[in-house]
């Protein structure tokens, strides 16, 4: 018989709640169903308008993006205006099951996202193995190294990718669906097979088809979405329930593989919606409300040249020669531009405005003031010019509104610095948009813009909520909901605790898991 494991942790990445509650409800998720019926739950929180891509690295560190630095699949670079590519290795902060490790606890860590490679790890880590939009897709890192051998001769490698490839057919959306399914059991699979090997003090695993096929096939699921196509629905089914029927049978497999007195987490992250947001026209918004043209074709094109859309895998490929074989040739041989222009093209148009966009995934829209004594060519002086700044491009983005609706298209603009603290806040968007996504956004309207029309160009057709969910079963834990909110910053010193790890300077706290 194998020894017991302690912790069992199991992520979803980006399942959403209230489709997971719903359908749980109706017996379609009998694990989840078992779970909400025998265990601690409740609502989890995450970084506030940062949490696309600051949720994972913030979950692994136990602090908040302004201290590890990471939030966007794209980032500005300091004392520039350009963005370059954000790798999982730029992140800042400690891993807490690297503490762990040290510790003398032994771990596993299979496919947490957008976390790096751990060296010297008591134990194994698989990194982007099956993940979403995975950050080191061409490798496959572990640790130990020579583990990545077994597990490829083993178990294959992630038949999906990039997601965002998908074709949008009934066959091919069909094969879209199974090959998730597919990968959700290999996974189960994977995790089973070396959850068995028994003797862990923290076993963790993560499934991503929910987050693939949220993006994906959002529009399947939502009889109201306007690119809802009830043909595909009725030759395939729904894709989305599909997959989480799928994974709620891999969770179940693995809670049977573990000890009555072990402590089993699981968490789905973030939730999924309707892509509706605003942050494709923020742009051209804030040119508007600050009277200058938007960017040229030959700005635009510099810019994604010169952008982190180059590393991009699944863009590289066009882009690079596109570079190298037009672009530049054109520039030096028909322009006759001198250093300080071409200079000039090679960054965005950022240096003569008054505030930019930032990436910021979609869900918020990002802005970042050109402030003197930050950026190099700052145009609003810290102190109370920014101050007045702020507030006046705050009342203008809130008196925007959804032509389609007449409802405002702004919910709120939060100052960032009100929100965080932390040694990386300079590298962060000054102000966060968020916008009301009860409906579509084409058409957009204030007395200073004016009528603004333009669509969304991007394929998927689902996007992120902020509320996740959280499930506990144990020994100590006592059954029923957690009313409190859970921070995704508060599992490292939950789990540290729970081994009598000491985790110290993390912005989270333990959950009360035995007081619900």
């Amino acid at each position: 018989m194998t020894t017991k494991s302690k912790i069992l942790f199991i992520g979803i990445d980006a399942a959403d709640k209230d489709l997971i509650l719903q359908w749980a409800k109706a017996g379609l998720l009998p694990t989840f169903q078992s779970l909400l019926e025998k265990g601690a739950w409740g609502i989890t929180t995450n970084p506030v308008g940062l949490y696309v891509g600051a949720i994972w690295p913030s979950f692994a560190t136990g602090i908040s993006p302004a201290r590890h630095g990471c939030y966007s699949f794209s980032q500005l670079a300091p004392g520039t205006y350009r963005t370059t590519s954000y790798s999982v290795f730029d992140l800042k902060g400690e891993l807490f099951w690297d503490v762990l490790s040290r510790a003398g606890r032994r771990v596993a860590i299979l496919d947490v996202p957008r976390t790096p490679p751990s060296v010297d790890l008591n134990g194994i880590q698989i990194v982007d193995w099956g993940t979403h939009d995975p950050d080191l897709p061409d490798t496959l890192y572990t640790w130990p190294r020579s583990l990545a051998g077994e597990v490829e001769a083993r178990f294959g490698r992630d038949p999906i990718g990039y997601c965002n490839r998908v074709t949008r057919t009934a066959d091919g959306l069909k094969k879209f669906r199974d090959d998730l399914v597919t990968r959700t059991e290999k996974k189960a699979e994977l995790s089973s097979y070396f959850l068995e090997q028994g003797g862990w003090d923290l076993f963790m695993t993560v499934f991503a088809e929910s987050h693939c096929v949220g993006h994906q096939c959002w529009n399947l699921n939502d009889p109201t979405h306007p690119k809802h196509n009830p043909a595909i629905v009725n030759a395939i089914g729904n894709p989305i329930k599909d997959v989480y029927i799928a994974i709620d049978a891999a969770i179940g497999r693995l809670l049977n593989q573990v000890d009555p007195e072990t402590t089993v987490f699981v968490l789905a992250s973030h939730g999924m919606g309707p892509h509706y947001d605003g942050t494709f026209m923020l742009d051209e918004i804030l040119c508007r409300l600050e009277k200058v043209k938007p960017p040229t074709m030959r700005r635009q094109v510099a810019k994604v040249l010169n952008s982190s859309w180059e590393q991009t895998p699944v863009l590289q490929g066009f882009l690079k020669p596109l570079r190298k074989y037009v672009w530049q040739p054109l520039r030096n041989r028909f322009w006759k531009i001198d250093k300080p222009v071409r200079e000039a093209l090679q960054e965005p148009d950022a240096a003569g405005r008054k505030c930019f966009t930032l990436p910021n995934n979609d869900v918020y829209g990002g802005i970042r003031v050109n402030l003197v004594g930050r950026e190099p060519n700052g145009k609003i002086r810290p102190g109370a010019e920014y101050e007045a700044f702020c507030q006046e491009l705050t009342q203008d983005l809130m008196a925007l509104v959804n032509v389609d609706t007449g409802k405002p298209l702004v919910q709120k603009v939060l100052r960032t610095a009100e929100c965080y603290q932390g040694e990386y806040l300079d590298h962060l968007p000054d102000l966060m948009v968020e916008w009301n996504r009860e409906a579509p956004i084409s058409s957009v309207y204030s007395p200073k813009t004016g009528k603004i029309e333009k669509e969304f160009q991007g394929v998927r057709t689902g996007d992120h909520k902020a509320e996740g969910i959280m499930f506990a079963i144990g020994p100590s834990i006592q059954p029923g909901k957690i009313e409190q909110p859970i921070s995704v910053m508060d599992f490292a010193p939950t789990i540290a605790s729970l081994l009598e790890v000491p985790l110290p300077e993390v912005d989270g706290k333990a959950i009360a898991l035995s007081s619900v």
